[in-house]
């Protein structure tokens, strides 16, 4: 967040309204897909999952207590079984370097919140076209047409 200059302004809010904005942002991207998304924080907060997004802090008071969310994430890691699988994206050199080391894919968060972007205009535009343009055309409108287009 502190890399992205429209979620730098985010940060002097109040944790739920970070936590919620980042959420809801990453459910619009992610919107039926089988990825699981874990959103890493630092500080103290109440983990908690909506759909195929957790939410995950560096301290909470029932699971493991981590110095930060660079622990946490390198801890995630670690566990993970095929970490093939597993895209980091960070823009802390620490956490790339420690999670290409360990065979993830790794983004930076400018390259990834372009792509987020990117998609999103790209459904605007599939949308916007979906409503210019009928998908159907009935009888009824088809008759007006003709009525409207032969009149001389």
């Amino acid at each position: 967040m502190h890399k992205i200059p429209e979620l730098k302004n985010l940060l002097s809010s109040e944790q739920d309204i970070i936590v919620d904005t980042m959420t809801a942002k990453l459910q619009n991207h992610f919107y039926n897909s089988r990825n699981k998304v874990i959103l890493v924080f630092d500080g103290h907060g109440k983990n908690k999952s909506l759909k195929n997004i957790e939410v995950k802090f560096a301290s909470t008071d029932i699971t493991p207590t981590y110095d930060d969310a660079d622990k946490l994430i390198k801890s995630i890691i670690d566990r993970s079984r095929n970490k093939k699988l597993l895209t980091i994206i960070t823009s802390d050199n620490g956490i790339k370097l420690y999670a290409r080391d360990s065979g993830c894919n790794v983004w930076s968060s400018r390259s990834f919140w372009s792509e987020l972007k990117r998609k999103k205009t790209r459904k605007e535009d599939l949308l916007r076209e979906s409503n210019e343009k009928p998908q159907v055309v009935t009888k009824g409108e088809i008759e007006y047409l003709l009525k409207e287009f032969t009149k001389r």
